[in-house]
């Protein structure tokens, strides 16, 4: 039941707040209640939309932190180039993450990819709280080819992967839970994301 009042809580934040925000495709902060982030992350600490890298494809909410969320997949990565997301916690702070990462499978791309993650929350404490989310982290997902990395993309597919490999593992995961305005490409091409973040509950 606490629960189910909390994704409540989440799905009407949701639907007040983030509807409030600008047309699909575009950079924008969304607002929860005390807290918000921008919809995408970005290549060095300028707040520019020819300076994005990723959109913001999942939440990590309840208990979550940033070491806590990467565990759940492939622990902390050295082997990525740090980017950074642009965090209002208490006032505007920005984080920086080189991500987690490991090598699977594509099912959609019928080959193996490395799995990327990038894990944002300010550090201190390495998460974010507001009343209605708990203890939260945001993340942008994509994949990198492999083994030489010649490429990266597919934001779509990898926030699929991500959720289901939560799921497997027994997490509560709400996919394509609420729309952050941060859709781009056309479904199959390699920067496609439906603008739809996936929720996952941290106990």
């Amino acid at each position: 039941m606490a629960l189910g009042r909390r994704l409540l809580s989440l799905i009407v934040v949701s639907c007040i707040v983030l509807s409030l925000r600008v047309a699909s495709g575009g950079l924008t902060a969304l607002w929860v209640t005390s807290t918000g982030f921008y919809n995408y992350d970005f290549k060095s600490q300028v707040v520019s939309s020819s300076n994005v890298d990723w959109p913001v494809t999942m939440v990590f909410y309840g208990n979550a932190d940033v070491n806590k969320v990467k565990n759940i997949f492939f622990g902390l990565t050295i082997l990525a180039n740090p980017m950074y997301a642009y965090i209002y916690s208490n006032g505007w702070v920005w984080d920086t993450d080189r991500g987690t990462k490991g090598v699977v499978y594509s099912n959609y791309l019928n080959g193996y990819v490395y799995l990327h993650m990038r894990v944002y929350a300010p550090n201190p404490p390495d998460y974010i709280y507001d009343p209605a989310w708990g203890k939260y982290v945001i993340g942008t997902t994509h994949y990198d080819e492999y083994p030489l990395e010649s490429w990266s993309g597919y934001p779509e597919y990898a926030e699929h992967d991500f959720a289901a490999i939560a799921r497997s593992k027994g997490y509560t995961v709400y996919q394509d839970w609420a729309y952050f305005y941060n859709d781009q490409g056309s479904p199959g091409s390699i920067t496609y994301n439906d603008g739809y973040a996936t929720a996952v509950y941290v106990p």
